[in-house]
C-alpha cells in the first residue's frame, strides 16, 4: 500500500523509525524494545518496501522525495508530533523533512547519518553529473545481489557469510532474515526491500546535506550517533558538524561501525533513553 505504516509496538507519545536503505523496520527491534514501555514505536519504510510502488526510476534522483512521503505518509495516517530516529539515509530524510515541516517532529535523533565531508559530497555531485553514479560499488552490488530464496534457512546461511554481517550475532541476522523475506506464494521468497529501489537510492545520495544542517531549528532536540569504526559518518564530518551544529547531542558507539543498531542494539538504546531523558522527551 502507498504509504505503507509499519506498528512496531509499545503505547504513548509517538516514535518514529526511518531505516537505512535494505534494512527492514523489524531489524530495529532489539534496540527498540526497551523505548515500547513509554511509547509508540512506528516506521514510515520508503519505496523500496511498498508492493506497489513500481519499478524504480531509470536515472538517479533526490533523497527529497523521501522527505516528501515521509510528510505525506505522517498526514495520511494522522500521526502525531514525533520523536524521529533515522539510521543512515533514513537520517537525512529526517533533516530533510524536519527542515521542511518542523511542526511534525518533537526531536530527531540521527544514527551513523549520510552526510559524508563537504569534499567527498562535491565528488559525489561531480560523478552524478558526469552520469556515472551507476558505476558505483553499491550500486553494482544492489543491483547484483541475490533476490530469490526457497526458505529462510537458505537466506540466513547465504547472508552469514557475507562480510556486512561479521559482527551481528545469530539473533540479528535471523531478524533480518525473517524481515526481509517476502513469500511467493510459488514456495520460494524474494525480498521486500526491492534492489532496483535500494540501487536507485544509492545512486540519488543527497548532496547538500550540510545546507540543510544550517536551516535546522536550534529549538529542535537533535542527537547524532556515530559507530566509532564508521565508513559513511566519518569522524571529519562529526568533528565539521560539532562546529557547525554546535547545540547537537553527538555520541559514539565503540567498536562498531555503521550499522551499530543492529550489532550493538543494547548500547544504541541506552544512547537514545538518555537522550530522551535528558531532551524531557
Amino acid at each position: 500500500m502507498p504509504h505503507l505504516l509499519i506498528e512496531l509496538g509499545g503505547q504513548g507519545p509517538l516514535v518514529l523509525l526511518l531505516p537505512a536503505n535494505g534494512f527492514p523496520p523489524e531489524c530495529y527491534l532489539p534496540a527498540l524494545e526497551p523505548l515500547f514501555a513509554r511509547y509508540r514505536v512506528v516506521s514510515l519504510p520508503p519505496r523500496g518496501m511498498w508492493e506497489d510502488a513500481g519499478p524504480a526510476p531509470g536515472l538517479p534522483g533526490t533523497w527529497l522525495t523521501l522527505a516528501e512521503d515521509l510528510l505525506v505518509g505522517m498526514r495520511r495516517h494522522a500521526l502525531p508530533p514525533a520523536i524521529v530516529i533515522g539510521h543512515s539515509f533514513g537520517a537525512v530524510s529526517g533533516l530533510l523533512a524536519a527542515v521542511r515541516d518542523r511542526a511534525r517532529f518533537r526531536a530527531l535523533a540521527m544514527l551513523d547519518p549520510t552526510i559524508f565531508p563537504p569534499r567527498l559530497l562535491a565528488e559525489f555531485a561531480e560523478e552524478r553529473r558526469k552520469g556515472a553514479a551507476s558505476a558505483r560499488p553499491l550500486v553494482r552490488a544492489a543491483l547484483t545481489r541475490r533476490d530469490s530464496f526457497s526458505g529462510e534457512p537458505e537466506a540466513f546461511a547465504h547472508w552469514r557469510e557475507k562480510p556486512l554481517f561479521v559482527d551481528w550475532s545469530d539473533d540479528a541476522l535471523w531478524r533480518y532474515t525473517r524481515a526481509m523475506l517476502r513469500p511467493t506464494g510459488a514456495g520460494d521468497f524474494r525480498l521486500r526491500w526491492r534492489p532496483d529501489w535500494e540501487a536507485h537510492y544509492y545512486e540519488s545520495i543527497y548532496t547538500e546535506s550540510w545546507g540543510e544542517l544550517d536551516r535546522l531549528d536550534p529549538a529542535l532536540p537533535l542527537l547524532v550517533v556515530r559507530g566509532e569504526r564508521s565508513d559513511t559518518y566519518l569522524a571529519e564530518a562529526a568533528t565539521l558538524l560539532g562546529v557547525r551544529v554546535p547545540w547537537a547531542m553527538q555520541r559514539e558507539i565503540p567498536g562498531r561501525g555503521h550499522l551499530f543498531p543492529q550489532s550493538a542494539p543494547g548500547e544504541t538504546s541506552r544512547v537514545l533513553l538518555d537522550w530522551i531523558e535528558a531532551a524531557g522527551l
